[in-house]
């Protein structure tokens, strides 16, 4: 068997064997398939980075949902160790997701944090349920920085004087 594609003499000539088979003269691959190639090729790509995506979105979602969590448990905490009183003030935290830094608190009510690290800001409020001013009623809002946009919803914690 002769290997394709070297010269072979014949009858004192130089010529190259004539192919078996006219499909393998013609190998190789057309602008037609490489065109298909490509296009498979860049949607399985675009599948790759879609689902990246969507996975760091998703994790950031659920780091800041987390962070929010803690951050209303922290309040809770606050509001059912303090002493019931009646001239409490309604106060606003400001908390870092980046880091673990104890919360600071905000210039004032709502007001806005001081410079650094913080994503998130609890504002805590209270108010008398009863006309006979036994139960408070705390509430816990946690708003995202730099937005001030609500996270969650209100968490809302009784008190009562006993």
């Amino acid at each position: 068997m002769k290997p394709s594609g070297l010269a072979v003499i014949s009858w004192g000539r130089l010529r190259w064997p004539a192919p078996r088979d006219r499909r393998r003269a013609q190998a190789g691959t057309t602008l037609v398939e490489l065109l298909v190639s490509l296009v498979i090729a860049s949607l399985a790509l675009a599948l790759i980075v879609g689902t990246f995506s969507t996975a760091l979105l998703n994790a950031s979602l659920a780091k800041r949902n987390t962070a929010v969590e803690a951050v209303v448990k922290y309040e809770v905490e606050e509001v059912g160790a303090s002493s019931f009183s009646s001239s409490a003030a309604a106060y606003s935290e400001c908390f870092a997701t980046e880091d673990p830094a104890s919360p600071a608190s905000a210039a004032s009510f709502q007001g806005d944090c001081p410079n650094g690290p913080y994503t998130l800001r609890a504002d805590v409020t209270w108010g008398w349920l009863d006309p006979s001013n036994t139960v408070q009623v705390w509430s816990i809002s946690v708003s995202a920085l730099p937005s001030g946009s609500p996270v969650g919803n209100t968490v809302s914690i009784y008190k009562v004087n006993r």
